[in-house]
């Protein structure tokens, strides 16, 4: 009887391993695809991209000039998407997100983004106020990524009348960047999980723009971690406001290893 129990252990044992082998493969191959063709359609979206941008160049009309701005847009939103996708297969896999700092001014790259999103949403209302020393070295190219991504979560989750604010705010131990937006505060319960992968803080339905993978807050958070920095939320009464909070110059395990 106890070799009995002793096998019945074993078959067990074998068995917890071997489904723990499968799901790790399942996940890393699942991860491998959603990184192949976030990476694989670039290409083709950013030769629609240039096409629209030629026919916006020819003068055609009004119609095909207001339909090839309706194709920039749509594209610059998927390469977003594509980008985040990729940065979350990327992570999942133990590659990391990779930052390449440089000395650059963060009031500069805010106040660009800010008038190629106006240029992208005719009808949002922006404001940016500046304050302080802005200079640093970061990666330029993610922290837009981070300002797009909270622009878009701002521009989804507020009140589409009322304006969304960015403040930049530099001071002698680094600088920090918020993003707020007025309407309905974030539920405590789904604030610890916001930053979680495919994670919604609220359904589609009601947000202003349910498109997305819920991978936005996810990318923001990698992306200030592999500078060394933090973010965190405050959310209350009719204001919701994210930060995000850099040093002067990157560092941290993630910067030094590109995890």
């Amino acid at each position: 009887m106890e070799d009995v129990i002793r096998f019945n252990e074993a078959i067990d044992q074998a068995l917890c391993e071997s489904i723990s082998f499968f799901s790790d493969q399942t996940t890393r191959s699942r991860n491998l695809l959603l990184g192949m063709l976030g990476h694989d359609m670039r290409s083709p979206l950013n030769a629609i991209v240039l096409t629209a941008e030629h026919l916006a160049e020819l003068n055609a009309g009004e119609e095909v000039s207001e339909a090839a701005l309706c194709l920039i847009n749509s594209g610059a939103a998927m390469k977003g998407l594509l980008d985040d996708l990729v940065d979350f297969s990327r992570r999942k896999l133990g590659l990391g997100i990779v930052i390449e700092p440089a000395a650059m001014d963060l009031g500069e790259l805010c106040a660009n983004e800010l008038r190629q999103h106006r240029a992208a949403h005719p009808g949002s209302r922006t404001e940016l106020t500046l304050e302080g020393n802005l200079h640093g070295h970061w990666d330029a190219l993610r922290l837009r990524q981070v300002l797009r991504n909270l622009l878009s979560n701002a521009s989804a989750y507020g009140d589409p009348g009322e304006p969304v604010r960015v403040v930049v705010c530099g001071d002698e131990n680094g600088v920090r960047l918020e993003v707020r937006n007025t309407g309905t505060p974030i539920e405590p319960a789904a604030v610890q999980d916001l930053f979680e992968p495919l994670r919604r803080a609220v359904p589609p339905e009601k947000r202003a723009n349910g498109n997305g993978l819920g991978l936005g807050l996810y990318i923001v958070r990698e992306i200030t971690r592999a500078h060394g920095g933090e973010v965190e939320v405050q959310s209350g009464g009719t204001e919701t406001a994210f930060s995000v909070r850099l040093p002067r110059v990157s560092g941290g395990p993630d910067a030094q290893t590109g995890k």
